[in-house]
């Protein structure tokens, strides 16, 4: 792991600033704390106290340039992220902007339907450019693919474990609806036009019906976001050229 001066630089990228190898696996907590400039000891014990943390923690032997090999405790390196936002950002410049577009990105990624945007890093919506919209937008078609991905996951384990298929649903009958027609218009577009249509339905939901998220959908938008995707399906239908 190599370190480099931008540390103190708000605009520089903290993880690549910190050395992180893309091929690690683990990361030694030690090593990332020093160069952060704190003590290890009493943040080490932390860690443990976050549970989603503690599952990613593992004792692993490291060698040095000189062979001689010493234990370390390393978190596995997708949870980095997540642990650099539990650290005090006073006087480190990098960390704290780091903190503050994490900030940004979990607001856009479990904002409510019809929640404004603004956040620490985009103002509300009559005030953002160009740019800004587009953040926003593809933070919610992100936030919709997300939830899409977890809701199927549990309708596909409730068939697994039903006796009777028509018991399977999940809690709010508006995002079942939206998600079983979302799922089913995706799969009528892979098996007619071999598309993989998600990213399009999702852009569509936030663009057409400022739909943020498949949670607490407000029947107006719920009822127009079923219809054309209903309309989706007949037009991937119609194109497709009859069998021979």
């Amino acid at each position: 792991m190599q370190h480099d001066n931008s540390l103190n630089d708000p605009t520089a990228d903290l993880l690549t600033s910190l050395g992180i190898d893309p091929n690690q696996q683990y990361i030694p907590v030690r090593t990332l704390l020093r160069q952060l400039g704190y003590a290890p000891a009493g943040h080490e014990k932390d860690l443990r106290r976050i549970p989603v943390l503690a599952a990613g923690l593992k004792a692993m032997w490291l060698t040095d340039s000189s062979g001689a090999r010493t234990p370390a405790l390393c978190l596995r390196v997708d949870l980095v992220p997540l642990w650099l936002c539990t650290l005090p950002s006073a006087r480190r410049p990098a960390l704290a902007q780091w903190q503050h577009e994490a900030a940004s990105i979990l607001w856009q990624q479990s904002r409510p339907n019809g929640v404004s945007p603004a956040d620490a890093l985009v103002p509300a919506v009559h005030a953002q450019t160009n740019l800004e919209v587009a953040y926003t937008q593809i933070n919610e078609a992100a936030a919709l693919a997300r939830q899409q991905l977890l809701a199927e996951r549990e309708l596909d384990r409730q068939v697994r474990d039903a006796t009777d298929p028509g018991t399977v649903h999940l809690r709010d009958a508006g995002t079942d609806a939206l998600v079983r027609a979302t799922r089913q218009t995706a799969m009528v577009s892979a098996t007619l036009s071999k598309r993989n249509d998600y990213l399009g339905i999702f852009l569509g939901l936030v663009r057409v019906f400022q739909i943020t998220s498949l949670r607490a959908i407000p029947p107006a938008r719920l009822q127009g976001a079923l219809e054309w995707l209903e309309h989706w399906r007949s037009d991937i239908a119609a194109d497709v050229p009859p069998a021979d």
